[in-house]
């Protein structure tokens, strides 16, 4: 459980259950698409303006597929978690997930296998093996995709979206969520890679509000995330 705990806080899109009242809206939100591949961009990660360890978003293809890569270091805890997205290079919807982590309690790996409006997820670690089903809306995300799929949206001042994505790899049984996104303005932000303007997202879901922070250039590069309770910095873009 120690594990699970610490490993809270790296989870993309943070929500233990559906909760709350929203409902689901099942519907493609994606405009276009703004980056070239291979990208990689480098995190550094806080807690209350402490650092915390480091991250890594990738974007490369493989055998057609398009693959989401996420990747933390969080070295006081000892702890590594690595996840590869296959999806759909068009819509982003989800093919498979592979999520992998390991810290002083062991190493736990997942992979979510998305068929038609069904997804199977089976999760194994030192003293746990199991596997879940879970139907899907025909139109879905997964939830490991959103810090991608965010930079896709049409950015406008006060627009709100709905759309639904599924909690797969989380430690949890896969679950629903309805995602509740709001563009509320455009910032200056500084990070260390430099300074931007910058559109400011609130997304709730899953009982919390979380704020992401998409250059206004041609790339919508993430800048800044805060998800409640690690917030990511730029570092560095190739």
């Amino acid at each position: 459980m120690r594990l699970a705990l610490a490993l809270v806080v790296i989870v993309a899109l943070l929500g233990a259950c559906s909760g709350g009242s929203d409902e689901l809206v099942a519907q493609d939100v994606l405009s276009s698409i703004p980056w070239s591949v291979p990208e990689t961009a480098h995190y550094r990660l806080l807690h209350d303006d402490d650092p915390k360890g480091s991250g890594e978003l990738k974007i490369a293809m493989r055998e057609g597929a398009l693959v989401l890569s996420q990747s933390f270091d969080i070295p006081d805890q000892k702890i590594t978690d690595t996840i590869q997205l296959e999806a759909d290079t068009q819509n982003l919807h989800p093919k498979v997930v592979q999520r992998t982590i390991d810290g002083p309690e062991g190493k736990r790996d997942c992979t979510a296998t998305y068929d038609a409006n069904n997804v199977t997820v089976e999760q194994q670690a030192k003293d746990e093996n199991r596997r879940d089903n879970l139907t899907v809306p025909a139109q879905h995300y997964d939830s490991w995709s959103d810090l991608f799929l965010w930079r896709t949206l049409k950015l406008v001042e006060g627009e709100e979206l709905k759309y639904v994505d599924v909690l797969s790899c989380s430690l949890t049984k896969p679950d629903l969520l309805p995602v509740v996104l709001r563009v509320k303005s455009m910032e200056e932000v500084n990070v260390p890679a430099g300074k931007f303007q910058a559109w400011r997202l609130e997304i709730r879901s899953g009982g919390r509000t979380q704020k992401a922070w998409y250059a206004n250039n041609a790339a919508r590069t993430l800048v800044r995330y805060d998800n409640g309770d690690l917030v990511f910095e730029l570092e560095s873009l190739s």
